[in-house]
């Protein structure tokens, strides 16, 4: 696993800038299947991806969390192959998920979806004893300016429902609202949660 995260990260360092992108973001709650990943509180997200040509691609997102009350930074290391042709779209690849602190909370995934119009189904396959994670979603386009997406996922332990508005403020940057249900804090369930969030391309 080592030897693949440093693959991803010497590609991307090496390969010309002209196709790498990027995107920074804050939220109110960085919720995530389910689960608060701040204990409810702001978070602060930064990412980069590299395309590497005939559609495969490899990249890393970055935020912090709080697990079990300790302020901790995730950095996700990911890489793998998408396509499109017509309404039809594939993305399939592996993510390492690593987190900062001492406590044993790293993980590893294959994941693979299929898109169809405005249907997006997918499954995340959990490595070693990781869970495995399958969803599905729905974005229907309010207008020019707004996305709406209706999602439903199952993490074999926690189902979480969720609907997300984006409204696009420019070419680079959006404003949304996610409301997710039954969101679960320390494996107790307590309700409803909603999150702001603003994003921005670089």
């Amino acid at each position: 696993m080592n030897k693949l995260l440093v693959l991803i990260t010497s590609v991307m360092l090496t390969t010309s800038a002209f196709a790498m992108s990027g995107s920074y973001g804050i939220s109110s709650d960085y919720m995530w299947r389910g689960q608060t990943q701040t204990d409810h509180g702001p978070a602060v997200n930064f990412g980069l991806e590299q395309t590497l040509g005939k559609g495969f691609y490899a990249g890393v997102w970055s935020s912090n969390v709080d697990i079990n009350g300790d302020q901790e930074i995730e950095a996700d290391f990911y890489g793998g192959y998408s396509m499109a042709k017509g309404n039809f779209g594939l993305d399939l690849g592996y993510i390492s998920y690593k987190y900062s602190g001492e406590g044993d909370n790293d993980f590893n995934e294959k994941y693979v979806s299929m898109s169809y119009s405005l249907i997006t189904i997918g499954k995340a396959m959990g490595v070693g004893d990781a869970l495995d994670y399958e969803f599905v979603d729905l974005t229907l386009p309010f207008g020019n300016f707004a996305d709406i997406t209706l999602h439903y996922g199952d993490y074999e332990t926690v189902i979480d429902k969720s609907i997300s508005i984006d409204y696009s403020l420019s070419d680079s940057m959006t404003l949304g609202v996610m409301i997710m249900d039954n969101v679960r804090d320390d494996g107790v369930s307590f309700g409803d949660a909603v999150s702001l969030h603003f994003t921005a391309n670089l």
